[in-house]
């Protein structure tokens, strides 16, 4: 059974080119003109997608000041 995915216009299947996704993850620091030149730039480069994302750290991190959440060269 031939497996095969499509995306678009683009096939994946074994024998046709990789289809490359980059990330840009949360390099663009909300700045829109910064997102668009890393888009531009993985284009360039032969990116066929790009996965982005918006959270903030803050929105992911537990705010503590517990010793377990402490380095140990934290002031």
């Amino acid at each position: 059974m031939k497996k095969e995915i499509k995306i678009g216009r683009h096939v994946i299947s074994e024998g046709n080119p990789t289809y490359m996704v980059a990330e840009m993850s949360a390099n663009h620091n909300m700045d829109f003109g910064r997102a668009k030149a890393i888009i531009k730039a993985a284009k360039e480069s032969g990116a066929d997608a790009i996965k982005i994302q918006t959270y903030t750290p803050d929105t992911i991190t537990i705010d503590s000041d517990m010793p377990a959440f402490r380095t140990k060269d934290a002031v």
